[in-house]
């Protein structure tokens, strides 16, 4: 596990985003990355796209969304579609042969496909303050591979004001499971704020638990954790 504690968020985000952009560059061959969404995330992309718009070649880099919500239109505010869509792929001109969605629909192939095409090279997660990642709630089997969830109250109270409110959020969603998230080679966690202080100890200091399910990345070989210093205070 390597820790990088910065100042401030905008130092974090520059910090995770320049790892990310190594990934993509000092990589040959076809390199998958998996993408978060959410609020931590937001500074990351600006600067990953200001990054890319320097000329990089990354035709070889493919990129996949690691959740998103069911039963819904994702072209609507508050998907992880929409989110990436205007964030990051359209910004940063990403060729759509090399943007993968992962959707109900196709949940049940997504682990062999993505085996298929090498694994992920790298994953990038934010950190709930339940402990989840990406949308493995507490209590979801360390063995789990890209499945349907139903979404916990406190992730709904999360994700409420990207819907326009609580009982607007969906009720499931897709993602991909703590097994596949285990297999990639490397896996980037990103937290800031004082109200990530506490989960972010657990997760990474704590016992190991299907709890907290972010517990299970301090067995993982090649974990890179960002964090500014009011969340990593209690570390």
């Amino acid at each position: 596990m390597k820790v990088t504690v910065t100042r401030t968020y905008e130092e974090m985000s520059e910090a995770a985003a320049s790892f990310l952009y190594g990934r993509m560059t000092q990589t040959t061959g076809r390199v998958n990355i998996g993408l978060a969404t959410g609020k931590t995330p937001v500074g990351l992309y600006e600067r990953l796209v200001e990054k890319l718009s320097r000329g990089a070649d990354i035709g070889h880099v493919h990129f996949y969304n690691i959740d998103e919500y069911c039963g819904v239109d994702r072209t609507r505010a508050g998907t992880c579609t929409r989110y990436l869509n205007d964030r990051f792929y359209r910004i940063a001109q990403i060729d759509d042969g090399n943007i993968h969605w992962l959707h109900e629909e196709n949940a049940g192939g997504f682990d062999k496909d993505i085996e298929r095409h090498g694994g992920f090279d790298t994953i990038l997660l934010g950190l709930g303050e339940n402990g989840h990642i990406a949308f493995n709630e507490p209590g979801t089997a360390f063995a789990t591979l890209t499945h349907i969830v139903e979404i916990a109250p406190a992730s709904k109270h999360q994700h409420s004001e990207e819907f326009g409110g609580y009982d607007r959020v969906p009720d499931k969603a897709v993602t991909v499971g703590i097994k596949t998230i285990m297999h990639a080679q490397h896996i980037v966690l990103i937290a800031n704020g004082s109200h990530k202080a506490d989960i972010l100890r657990e997760s990474l200091t704590g016992p190991i638990t299907e709890s907290v399910p972010a517990s299970i990345l301090q067995l993982h070989p090649n974990l890179h954790v960002f964090a500014d210093n009011e969340a990593a205070a209690w570390l």
